[in-house]
């Protein structure tokens, strides 16, 4: 990170489970504690609503969140906006920028490295990519699609639309992608959040980098 990095600190002070994910992150607002995704699904979800990260729990022999880019083999790419964007640092997130200059967002990028066994079907994960944000207050699709496995990747999603939260409405992009070496699989989760005020052209410019976000190793 560059000199102008801000360091920001959670909302919550209590301790961070290793895959408590911030899927929604508005301006400044982090939500780290275990019942989060609980409250968003408020009921238990069926066989195949089941929210990503918890599929994942159940298919890994361990797992564990990455926030040192220097523990994996290659480096996270994002195309963004230096002159609007700058960099924070905030705990559980592997990268995270805030824009500037009178725009209001956030793009927050979280790496999960988990450890499955062979025959553990690894793309399957993306079927669960769009579950969280479809259990959101008011959420409206605008997007939803998803890539096959291929030379790259074990698949990807993107998606984006709007929900109702603190007495406003909220746009949202968020992409998936699954990567596997081995037995050590990787999943990777880009979430882009600004007010639906901030108008149509800068939410592309947000979509378009949340779609960019790449591991290159």
């Amino acid at each position: 990170m560059t000199a102008d990095t801000e360091h920001l600190e959670p909302a919550s002070s209590g301790h961070e489970p290793s895959l408590v994910e911030p899927t929604v992150l508005r301006p400044h607002t982090f939500a780290y504690d275990a019942a989060a995704r609980t409250r968003r699904i408020p009921d238990p979800p069926e066989c195949d609503e089941i929210p990503i990260l918890d599929r994942l729990e159940r298919m890994a022999i361990a797992a564990s969140r990455v926030t040192d880019e220097r523990t994996i083999p290659g480096e996270i790419l994002v195309d963004v906006d230096r002159d609007i964007w700058r960099g924070a640092n905030a705990p559980g997130y592997l990268r995270l920028f805030i824009a500037d200059h009178g725009n209001e967002g956030t793009i927050a990028i979280v790496l999960t490295r988990f450890v499955v066994d062979h025959g553990v079907s690894v793309p399957g994960l993306i079927d669960h990519a769009f579950v969280e944000a479809r259990a959101l207050p008011e959420w409206n699709e605008n997007e939803a699609t998803r890539t096959q496995p291929g030379f790259r990747t074990e698949g990807s999603s993107m998606q984006t639309g709007t929900y109702a939260g603190d007495e406003q409405t909220w746009f949202c992009a968020i992409r998936y992608a699954a990567y596997r070496r081995g037995s050590v699989a990787y999943l990777l989760h880009a979430t882009g959040t600004a007010p639906a005020r901030e108008g149509a052209t800068f939410r592309r410019s947000i979509a378009s980098a949340v779609s960019s976000v790449r591991f290159d190793d």
